[in-house]
């Protein structure tokens, strides 16, 4: 089993805020990313109860879900 390794992205200083016009909370791209993600994850039917046993059965439920979605995406007409 592989290790998943996270890094924290750096808070910005307040010069760094005062230089792009902002003050206050300023949120952290990479967060909004992830919870979008479990967003998309929360509709998929197959993920609400988790009678898995093995981590590969789960991470291939996450893939069908993604690949659901983006196939979804991808056919509809522009």
């Amino acid at each position: 089993m592989t290790k998943i390794r996270f890094e924290r992205s750096a808070k910005p200083s307040k010069q760094e805020k005062a230089e792009q016009g902002k003050s206050g909370f300023v949120p952290a791209i990479a967060r909004w990313v992830i919870e979008r993600s479990n967003a998309w994850m929360e509709r998929c039917k197959i993920l609400t109860k988790n009678f898995e046993r093995t981590l590969s059965h789960a991470k291939a439920e996450i893939d069908l879900c993604f690949i659901r979605l983006m196939l979804k995406r991808l056919s509809a007409p522009s």
